[in-house]
């Protein structure tokens, strides 16, 4: 198992000032994460109408508990609040700067280039992956900013990363409660993930649709949290 993401290689593009956090194929949690995303059921076959067989799958909660644990995982209520609160108040000036949409989609070099120079130790990520089992291949590209040995990840309009055909009602509401600019730990975007990716399965469940593999957890955490190898520009 400790092989299927040796293809994934995040580049962080920054100068020899900048420190970026490596993760490796042997770091224990990465592994231990790398299993459970292996070992991930697929109850596709369950009665998507049959509320029993919901309530017995990992982790249940109601709705009003999983609105509560995501707008926690989102809020600015944490030790980092004043510092995501200038990140994100610059990444969103920058975003009204540089204007969200192109022909060519967002420009995050532009994003990191502001950020920069506004005096953050910031770099732009990129992050590919081969095939593995039914998961596609795939890359995505990211910014984070490193202040006193904390990395931050910077995600513009985050929700759209898990938007799905006829979602349910209780998944819409989980939607609406991204802000425009995601600022946060590594360790608090997984856990996102993770809740975001069940409530996917549940809810294209209720909706008798199929889960896409680029929608599976294994697939959404590679984005992020694969290992990386850092390289200067």
């Amino acid at each position: 198992m400790a092989v299927v993401f040796n293809d994934a290689v995040h580049m962080r593009l920054c100068d020899s000032s900048s420190v970026s956090e490596h993760y490796s194929p042997e770091d224990s949690d990465y592994l231990s994460d790398l299993v459970n995303s292996f070992i991930e059921t697929d109850f596709t076959n369950h009665d998507p109408e049959n509320e029993s067989n919901l309530e017995k799958l990992p982790n249940y909660c109601s709705d009003s508990e999983k609105n509560n644990k995501l707008q926690n995982l989102l809020s600015n209520k944490d030790e980092d609040d004043e510092v995501r609160s200038i990140i994100r108040a610059q990444t969103q000036l920058a975003c009204e700067i540089i204007g969200e949409k192109s022909s060519l989609g967002f420009n995050k070099r532009a994003m990191m280039s502001h950020l920069r120079h506004h005096d953050f130790d910031a770099g732009l990520c990129k992050s590919r992956w081969e095939k593995f089992g039914k998961h596609l291949p795939g890359e995505n590209e990211y910014i984070d900013v490193n202040i006193d040995g904390n990395r931050f990840i910077i995600e513009v309009n985050l929700a759209a990363e898990f938007e799905i055909a006829r979602p349910t009602t209780s998944y819409t509401t989980l939607l609406n409660y991204f802000p425009k600019v995601f600022v946060g730990k590594p360790e608090k975007l997984k856990q996102i993930v993770r809740l975001m990716c069940s409530e996917v399965r549940l809810s294209m469940q209720k909706m008798k649709l199929h889960v896409p593999p680029w929608r599976r957890n294994r697939y959404m955490e590679a984005k992020w949290f694969g290992p990386y190898k850092s390289h200067d520009q």
